[in-house]
């Protein structure tokens, strides 16, 4: 099979909206037999690998992206003891369901937007696991599940940072553009800087004040506090 061919593999697994860790070589090679499409184990470990690629380069361009930023950064939020408890992934799914029954908006610092959860089911699981998940230690899979928990005040002290252009129109139809805003918390010692990853559909207006929404929670490096 030609690269052009995996590569289209590649797009309708991404259309599915799932969270990294889950594409595993096993799922790819499921999803490819389902379509009737037989991968070599050799075909199968290069897709999985641009998934990985792909994720490592996501996360860099945060990085980057926030290290050049210089306007205001939001307030430090201190969450040292916040929780009495780490909130249990059920407790998250039963936070994120209700935030979408009522259809909660959230307003952000940056006064011309807000942000709100969709009701898609694949799209509330992303947020909950995180495309990060897979590379997660068992502490921050504990902050991750405490940012979710979190998120009214989480997005309620965030500030609005720059968009994209969604740059995969054939994998993701319904995306206009992404948006980011990034959110600071404090946990003991140590600083979290945290970015709201946004989208905005395909034909919604972009008069302020605008409306996106959640699509993932990326904890994109921390650093020691400065007090």
């Amino acid at each position: 099979m030609n690269t052009q061919n995996l590569e289209l593999i590649q797009e309708e697994i991404s259309a599915l909206y799932i969270p990294y860790f889950e594409i595993t070589t096993g799922f790819i090679k499921n999803f490819a037999e389902e379509k009737n499409i037989i991968l070599t184990e050799k075909e199968t470990e290069y897709i999985f690998k641009q998934f990985q690629k792909e994720n490592t380069e996501i996360l860099l361009n945060f990085n980057e992206e926030i290290s050049s930023y210089k306007s205001d950064e939001p307030p430090i939020l201190d969450w040292t003891n916040k929780f009495k408890t780490t909130p249990t992934l059920q407790e998250v799914r039963t936070y994120v369901k209700k935030l979408v029954d009522e259809a909660v908006k959230f307003a952000t610092l940056s006064p011309n937007w807000f942000i709100d959860i969709v009701g898609n089911r694949e799209k509330r699981k992303h947020i909950i696991n995180s495309s990060q998940r897979k590379h997660m230690s068992k502490a921050e899979i504990e902050r991750h599940n405490k940012y979710i928990f979190g998120l009214e005040e989480l997005i309620n002290y965030s500030k609005y940072l720059n968009s994209e252009f969604n740059r995969k129109p054939l994998s993701k139809p319904n995306i206009e553009k992404y948006h980011y805003f990034e959110s600071l918390i404090k946990i003991g010692s140590k600083e979290y800087r945290i970015i709201l990853h946004t989208e905005q559909y395909i034909g919604e207006s972009e008069e302020k004040p605008q409306t996106v929404h959640l699509y993932d929670v990326l904890e994109v490096n921390k650093k020691t506090s400065r007090t």
